[in-house]
């Protein structure tokens, strides 16, 4: 390649799912697309690892199925198949025991997990839940939120503990109740939906789309910078080849793209990246010949932020009689990483699940998994607050990922603002061809 190449429509940089959505969407509307991914293999935190025919997800993977994402890949034509977890065999965990988990009445009336005064308050609180306006209480924390709605402490424990799980973030002090009360409103309303084949089936159909389109994928490719004046010129790669582009997708995080630019500051790339705040998990990665309590297939921790689910108790990720299981630690904002969580991990394992040990065929500790690149805030004023696409200061540039864009968290909004990024290119390159 040298600098007399054909300038593209647009680069892309990064092979996770929003920059192959950003591919998919571009390519099929008649656009040149490249994409470069630094890794040798697509997917990013999306892809699933194999080992004797069990499927390893990078910790746990769940498509909400009323989020933006199952819209998009549906649009798209990605298939996919799975299904929703079990309501049954779900456990809450409280000072190292456990509980039925409250998931509907027959269970919320027999828990042990409080009294009559909590299943009360539980039940009305529940009842009601889609009924909360979340947008109304976006500038308000979860922590503030949850003191200012519900009396009893268990309670108020078990709601933290929701929406943990439907959000994986772990700061109620920052996090904003409105983005999270919206979250466990979507999981409540259409479920999660646990994938078969793990989410490189996703990967491997966006890049199927997307080069079926037309559009070139480069893979072990990093990009050095991204070339630009007041307008995106195109991107040069650390071999020196000089890909021109119209316009450039950024799908990666906020620090990474400042990084790009040869002057950062002439754009907010760097008061947003000074402003994200990463969540993290440490994860367990269980694959078991058996499960010895069948039975046993969720679990939460409601004085800790402990995750347990047997994923293959609903998606095809294990061969047959065989397991694949999550455990998980969602870590405080800040912390990057937590070896010891090991031990808890193991330990809710023995709880849940004793004689697991004796028949683990693969496992795998992950002790500071990257789930997203920011936490949605109340300081930011909840999902309205994020940054959008477009990137002011350099026309032409735009960034995408589980950071940017008010659709909803995790993957939804990676695919929302991928799509939104695409769809800006669009508009602008009919702009053009229709003054030309």
């Amino acid at each position: 390649m040298n600098d007399r190449l054909l300038t593209m429509d647009a680069a892309i940089v990064g092979g996770g799912l929003a920059g192959l959505t950003a591919a998919a969407y571009l390519a099929k509307a008649g656009l040149r697309v490249v994409l470069f991914e630094k890794a040798h293999a697509l997917g990013g935190r999306a892809t699933t690892e194999i080992r004797q025919e069990f499927y390893f997800n990078l910790g746990p993977h769940a498509l909400f199925q009323q989020g933006e994402a199952v819209q998009i890949l549906r649009e798209l034509g990605v298939p996919f198949s799975g299904r929703r977890p079990g309501a049954s065999g779900g456990y809450a965990i409280l000072h190292g025991e456990k509980h039925t988990l409250p998931g509907g009445l027959v269970s919320l009336l027999t828990t042990s997990l409080f009294g009559l005064a909590g299943k009360l308050e539980t039940a009305k609180l529940l009842g009601a839940i889609q009924k909360f306006d979340a947008r109304a209480v976006d500038d308000l924390t979860v922590a503030q939120w949850l003191e200012r709605e519900i009396q009893q402490p268990t309670v108020r424990d078990l709601v933290q503990a929701l929406f943990r799980v439907a959000s994986y973030a772990n700061d109620p002090a920052r996090q904003s109740a409105g983005a999270a009360l919206a979250q466990l409103q979507m999981a409540f309303g259409g479920g999660v939906l646990y994938v078969d084949g793990g989410w490189q089936t996703l990967v491997d159909g966006l890049r199927k789309v997307a080069e079926e389109a037309g559009a070139q994928i480069v893979t072990s490719a990093r990009v050095a910078a991204i070339e630009h004046d007041q307008q995106v010129r195109g991107v040069r790669l650390e071999t020196g080849e000089f890909y021109p582009a119209a316009s450039v997708v950024v799908a990666a995080g906020p620090t990474a793209a400042a990084s790009l630019l040869a002057h950062p500051e002439q754009t907010p790339l760097p008061t947003w990246a000074q402003a994200a705040l990463p969540i993290r998990a440490a994860c367990l990665d269980l694959a078991l010949k058996s499960l010895p309590q069948t039975h046993v297939t969720f679990a939460l921790g409601i004085d800790q932020p402990l995750y347990f689910s047997v994923h293959s108790a609903a998606a095809k990720l294990a061969p047959a009689g065989g397991v694949l299981l999550h455990v998980a630690k969602y870590l405080p904002t800040g912390v990057d990483s937590d070896p010891k969580a090991i031990l808890e991990l193991e330990a809710l394992t023995d709880l849940l699940q004793p004689g697991w040990r004796d028949q683990v065929v693969h496992r795998r500790f992950l002790p500071g998994l990257l789930v997203s690149h920011g936490l949605t805030t109340a300081a930011q004023g909840g999902l309205k607050g994020r940054p959008s696409p477009v990137v002011p200061g350099v026309a032409g540039l735009y960034v995408a990922g589980d950071w940017v864009g008010p659709a909803g968290s995790l993957t939804d909004v990676s695919a929302a603002s991928a799509r939104q990024a695409a769809e800006l290119i669009i508009g602008a390159r009919h702009e053009l061809s229709a003054a030309a």
